[in-house]
């Protein structure tokens, strides 16, 4: 390729995370459970102003967020795994792409991470079998002021999934040391990761309820 070819060849455009200050934060009239709150987002959307609109509303919220905004297939996947995101925001329908494909994506290769879809075409049917399919909850567009509360319950309760799972694997490990020999120390660490584990359980159920 010639120097004058490379030149007239535009150039890829990556994806840019999108910090928002923390004085935005501080002026928010924030949600329950959002103080403090930080999360890494990615956010796969074609409208410019959807994308934007939805984060506004999340910072309003009180939610300190990093974004990264994609609108392709090869994107999302790419910032899947660069990004690491705390929770995904999806549109149903985008040119050569659907949320659908994404969430198969992203619960063959993250199943961990919450999948919220965000539609302006989202009928009832559709959304339960989304559900069905992995999709933690949908906001419609028309509906934005869900979004927030949303979001925030999704990430909670994907940190006490995450909690659960770090002291199940602790009592494990207790476990062990028993079979070991190691009895004193077992079992003075089954007793404190038994008592962890009943009060993140109670915790959990609390926030089943409240959903």
């Amino acid at each position: 390729m010639s120097g004058e070819q490379q030149r007239n060849e535009p150039e890829k455009r990556q994806p840019e995370a999108i910090h928002v200050p923390e004085q935005a934060n501080d002026r928010s009239r924030g949600e329950p459970g959002s103080a403090g709150r930080s999360a890494r987002i990615l956010i796969l959307e074609d409208e410019a102003w959807d994308a934007n609109l939805a984060q506004r509303l999340l910072v309003e919220a009180g939610l300190n967020l990093v974004a990264v905004v994609v609108d392709a297939k090869e994107s999302f996947i790419e910032q899947m795994a660069a990004f690491r995101p705390d929770i995904i925001l999806s549109d149903y329908n985008l040119p050569g792409f659907t949320g659908q494909e994404a969430l198969k994506i992203a619960q063959e290769l993250h199943p961990d991470i919450p999948f919220i879809i965000w539609s302006g075409v989202l009928g009832d049917e559709a959304a339960v079998d989304l559900i069905k399919q992995g999709a933690t909850d949908y906001v419609l567009k028309d509906r934005p002021a869900r979004l927030p509360s949303v979001i925030l319950r999704a990430l909670a309760e994907a940190e006490q999934r995450a909690r659960l799972a770090n002291l199940e694997g602790q009592l494990l490990q207790a476990q062990r040391l028993a079979s070991l020999g190691q009895l004193a120390a077992a079992e003075q660490a089954m007793s404190r990761i038994r008592q962890l584990l009943t009060a993140a359980r109670g915790e959990a159920k609390a926030t089943e309820r409240q959903s």
